[in-house]
């Protein structure tokens, strides 16, 4: 999703695939490759070529399919210019890596990673007393030194750390910087396999967020709740340059083995729809209560959501598609009922004949009209 800006001059980076191609096609240009970059069916280094930079025997043509199939392989995102400031065109635009863009959220149960993020913030690994028995430390935090003291909070070793950590199956969800740039202290402690993370998709997809509240038997010791609110930011605030730079794309921020080889996919959250609730199980016989049978989806971004083409699936691959133009505000969530009725913003109707979802054991799956956004729940 681009950054939205009344200043044509502003600098925006988006991972829009329609969006990239209107800049691209409004200059006359078409996507391209370096050529003997990479192997087999790799393109290797992607281009963009304008007319009027003359023949560059280096660069070679492909089809707009097979170009942003290496854009999401390589987890790309693409930052440009409309206009310079005195109003005339620009051509500004680079190739940088999707964890440079701002306000990006990711997740991950890399050891190296979070402690890295913590230490640069000067957080400890602390626990939450008298919330753990024996040799278990219980609920898990990161520790701030410019917050004030907690007294509930105790100092732990990044041993035991992550050893609870690992042992409760958790990932960090974190930001690096706010979308103003500036640094985010924003972080989460999340179930493993209700993000996505212990499970790398296929290569043709990414995972967008996955997460249910449900869960059979409550919370266990590890905290399944430990957010801070995360740091909300109106607008991107970066500014473009003042010159038009040479048109050759660069790859800000992406290591070179990224843009020239293959490199297994793992699953990054890339926008803020999540499962919030599968209410499986209707009062009474499911079949004859079909309404009371239903899945939610929540808008966690600061952004809203056209779900426009996406679906919702059940295992056995019956399928309910958004209506046109349907809108999911922030912080909203939407209930998709499995009976008919009458839509509105907050209620959908599946109009299924009979119960949609299992009571155990189905899996429910989102995907835009793509298909490289999915979200897969299992419960």
């Amino acid at each position: 999703m681009g950054v939205t800006d009344t200043n044509p001059w502003t600098t925006r980076t988006t991972t829009d695939h329609d969006e990239i191609r209107e800049w691209v096609e409004a200059r006359d240009a078409e996507p391209t490759h370096v050529q003997q970059t990479g192997e087999g069916d790799d393109l290797g280094v992607l281009r963009i070529d304008f007319p009027d930079d003359g023949p560059d025997r280096n660069l070679e043509a492909v089809p707009w399919d097979r170009f942003f199939g290496k854009f999401e392989e390589a987890d790309l995102a693409f930052r440009y210019q409309n206009e310079k400031k005195n109003g005339e065109r620009s051509y500004f635009h680079r190739f940088v890596s999707r964890d440079v863009m701002p306000g990006r959220t990711k997740t991950t149960t890399d050891r190296e990673a979070i402690r890295e993020w913590a230490e640069k913030r000067d957080a400890t690994p602390a626990h939450v007393v008298g919330t753990g028995e024996g040799d278990d430390v219980g609920i898990l935090r990161l520790d701030f030194p410019e917050e004030d003291p907690d007294p509930r909070l105790d100092a732990i070793s990044w041993e035991q750390f992550f050893e609870k950590f690992d042992r409760e199956r958790l990932a960090l969800r974190y930001q690096d910087t706010k979308k103003s740039g500036e640094r985010s202290d924003f972080h989460r402690f999340v179930n493993r396999e209700a993000t996505g993370v212990a499970d790398v998709p296929e290569a043709d997809v990414a995972v967008v967020a996955v997460e249910t509240v449900p869960v059979a038997g409550g919370e266990t010791g590890a905290d399944r709740d430990t957010a801070e609110e995360a740091d909300r930011d109106a607008a991107d605030d970066e500014t473009s340059p003042d010159t038009d730079p040479a048109r050759g794309s660069t790859a800000e921020g992406v290591p070179d083995e990224v843009l020239g080889n293959r490199r297994p996919r793992v699953p990054r959250l890339t926008a803020g729809l999540v499962v919030d609730e599968i209410h499986e199980n209707a009062r009474g016989y499911d079949h004859w209560n079909k309404n009371d049978e239903y899945v939610v989806l929540r808008n966690e971004a600061d952004d809203p959501l056209d779900l426009t083409g996406w679906t919702v699936e059940n295992s056995d691959g019956t399928t309910y598609e958004f209506p046109d133009e349907f809108l999911l505000d922030p912080n909203r969530s939407v209930t998709i009922h499995s009976g008919s009725g009458e839509d509105a913003d907050d209620h959908l109707f599946w109009g299924s004949s009979r119960a949609v979802w299992k009571n155990t054991g189905d899996v429910v799956t989102v995907r835009d009209e793509t298909d490289r956004r999915v979200i897969r729940v299992s419960y």
